[in-house]
């Protein structure tokens, strides 16, 4: 079959002559084709140029965001290992207030139930994280030492009170001129049990409450003249005898070093001193004892 043949003729605005191109079918679906698959080409190539710029962009950003949970991860572990540190510091001093306040099954880490055990102490180094997981150990050890501290914290106080409530120091600063115990009564010279001491002190010198507690008497008690008596936690008592004035009245409170009274020579006595007893559960005890800035 004879191909077909086209004639195109190219005219110019100018008065020059016309030009004329015969092709035929073939040539004109040959360019035709060759024209489509360039721009088919040129199409594709730049669909990949854009979508290659996209991933590439993609890409950036999430390495970007990599690299800030990377960071993020990094300070986490930071923070767990402090967080680590803090607790076992914390655990440690909390093992020391528990030695200060005689928790001893708290230092010996075992609980109330076996106390016939032998205890164990020292400090407490837990192993370095290796997982998330081991959060909830840290969140264990965290309320297990908040119930520690709550234990501690109540012990503690508990025997600052004992520490505040036991006479610890002198009523009075003088001479210590008779005992505690079996003696020669002053005025019948015949042996008698002295249930305190007799401090013997210029007339007017303040006397101080040796602990705190509560004034349970003050007024004149028989042989021991003016006297103020106080009652303290934990069982104790003091009293104090031959005062020549009382400064405090029953039922006020009371401070270790608060002022009492003045002493004098009221009652049964031969001279200006201070009469000093110390009691627990009703048994009189040697006030020197607790004289404990007289060594």
């Amino acid at each position: 079959m004879r191909s077909r043949f086209h004639t195109i003729v190219f005219v110019p605005h100018s008065r020059k002559r016309t030009r004329q191109f015969r092709v035929s079918s073939r040539w004109l679906t040959t360019v035709a084709t060759a024209a489509a698959l360039v721009l088919g080409f040129a199409g594709w190539v730049t669909v990949a140029k854009v979508r290659s710029a996209v991933e590439l962009r993609e890409l950036a950003r999430i390495e970007r965001e990599n690299d800030q949970l990377r960071r993020a991860n990094a300070s986490f572990e930071t923070s767990i290992s402090r967080l680590q540190q803090a607790l076992s510091d914390a655990e440690d001093r909390t093992r020391d207030l528990a030695i200060m306040a005689s928790l001893e099954q708290m230092v010996a880490g075992e609980p109330q139930s076996r106390p016939s055990e032998t205890g164990a102490g020292g400090a407490y180094r837990s192993p370095p994280l290796t997982n998330g997981h081991d959060l909830s150990v840290l969140e264990a050890r965290a309320s297990r030492l908040d119930g520690q501290l709550d234990e501690v914290k109540g012990a503690v106080e508990n025997r600052l009170l004992l520490l505040r409530s036991t006479p610890m120091i002198s009523p009075v600063h003088g001479v210590i001129n008779s005992g505690f115990g079996f003696r020669r009564d002053p005025i019948t010279g015949q042996s008698a049990h002295h249930d305190g001491i007799d401090i013997s002190a210029d007339r007017g010198q303040p006397v101080l409450a040796t602990a705190d507690g509560v004034v349970a008497r003050a007024e004149r008690a028989g042989n021991l003249g003016r006297a103020v008596y106080l009652v303290h936690r934990f069982g104790y008592e003091t009293r104090f005898g031959h005062l020549s004035r009382i400064l405090v009245e029953e039922g006020q409170e009371v401070r270790r070093g608060d002022t009492l009274g003045w002493v004098g020579n009221s009652g049964r006595a031969t001279g200006y001193h201070l009469h000093y007893e110390v009691r627990r559960g009703g048994d009189s005890l040697d006030p020197y004892q607790f004289m404990r800035d007289q060594g």
